[in-house]
């Protein structure tokens, strides 16, 4: 009888430890958390919907939360956008993990101010000034000749921050938690263009209304409705007959290869920054929050000062490429910001005070780093 106890005993203990490791796998499952919804699915799926039947990103499988974030950066840009993305989650993992998608694997380059307001995406790398078709205020930084270099460019980023934040958060569903330069544009040609008389018929693709705008000043045709990536292809095909666009973007997608003349001036100025939904900022604790502010800024300050000698070297390597570089001179310069007076007149009547601000602001950092 004693052995039959005890067997019965055995018995129990073991039911018990099973129904505990059961229990324990059922903890395993993945509960994805958004300010629309909650769900749990087993196995970590991600298939859920939040309020108003839109998709949901921020995915808590055990007691990580996942953050995506989408990028259209490519070459050198990743691994310095990837550094910050290593930063946050050194300090915040395994809680909250940034999984970062670069080179428009999970959003296209325009499709990222969208993404983020809808949560397409939870944070993304964000070129606000060239979504100015969707809110004018965001094309200001592209007044032609709105600043005379990349230190004055720099100097003028912490204060547009705040102006442009106000703007994504107001309008499109977002915290923009880094601001950075993203480096002027110039013109890269398939004939020279030295003086104002060069610009006339020249077929130049624009990236959006304002820079079409200045072109048409110049004297130039703009051909608009392509991304920048497409830039070599309208070049070789002869669609087009220049580009104006960053010097890194020249090298990054060889259009060395197929245009040989290279007007550098400072033409006008692109920002980027980390852009992350409102919803989702709002449900981080405060020290992810903090954390993940800090590490925005931190890595936007660095980018700031790397551009600097990343300008050089991108000049550098477009020379080397056996692409003929002028150098516009100051007086030049003048007249063809002066030709493009309409340009401003018009964004200034149509953007008032916030454009004035805009205007004040690089006013003081042209001030500090003139041209020589």
């Amino acid at each position: 009888m004693k052995k039959h106890w005890l067997l019965l005993s055995v018995l129990v203990l073991v039911v018990a430890l099973f129904g505990s490791l059961v229990s324990a796998c059922g903890e395993d499952e993945a509960t994805t958390t958004t300010a629309g919804a909650t769900a749990t699915t087993a196995g970590g799926a991600t298939d859920t919907t939040a309020a108003g039947g839109e998709s949901t990103t921020v995915v808590t499988t055990g007691e990580t939360v996942v953050l995506k974030m989408a990028s259209a950066a490519t070459g050198n840009y990743v691994d310095i956008e990837q550094e910050f993305v290593d930063a946050f989650n050194a300090r915040c993992a395994p809680a909250y993990v940034i999984e970062f998608y670069p080179s428009e694997q999970m959003l296209g380059f325009f499709e990222m101010l969208d993404g983020i307001r809808t949560n397409a995406c939870d944070l993304a790398a964000l070129t606000p000034n060239f979504y100015s078709a969707d809110d004018e205020r965001l094309g200001v930084v592209e007044l032609p000749f709105l600043l005379n270099n990349l230190q004055a460019h720099i100097a003028a980023i912490p204060k547009l921050m705040p102006l442009y934040g106000g703007i994504l958060e107001e309008k499109f569903n977002q915290k923009l938690v880094g601001l950075h330069n993203y480096t002027g544009m110039a013109l890269l040609s398939k004939k020279p263009v030295k003086t104002l008389a060069d610009w006339d018929g020249l077929l130049v693709q624009s990236l959006s209304p304002i820079v079409a705008d200045m072109l048409e000043c110049l004297g130039a045709s703009p051909v608009t409705g392509q991304p920048y990536t497409e830039g070599y292809s309208l070049l070789e095909k002869g669609t087009v007959d220049a580009v104006i666009n960053a010097p890194a973007s020249m090298r990054i997608f060889s259009l060395t290869d197929v245009a040989k003349y290279c007007t550098w001036a400072y033409m006008t100025p692109a920002i980027h920054g980390y852009s992350v939904n409102l919803d989702v900022w709002n449900s981080l604790p405060p020290d992810i929050q903090t954390a993940m502010s800090e590490e925005a800024v931190k890595n936007s300050a660095y980018i700031d000062q790397w551009m600097v000698d990343e300008w050089e070297r991108d000049k550098a390597a477009i020379l080397e490429a056996g692409v003929e570089i002028y150098e516009v001179p100051q007086d030049e310069i003048d007249k063809w910001k002066e030709a493009c007076q309409p340009v401003w007149d018009e964004q200034m009547a149509k953007l008032g005070e916030f454009g004035q601000q805009v205007k004040a602001i690089c006013d003081e950092a042209n001030a500090q780093y003139p041209n020589q």
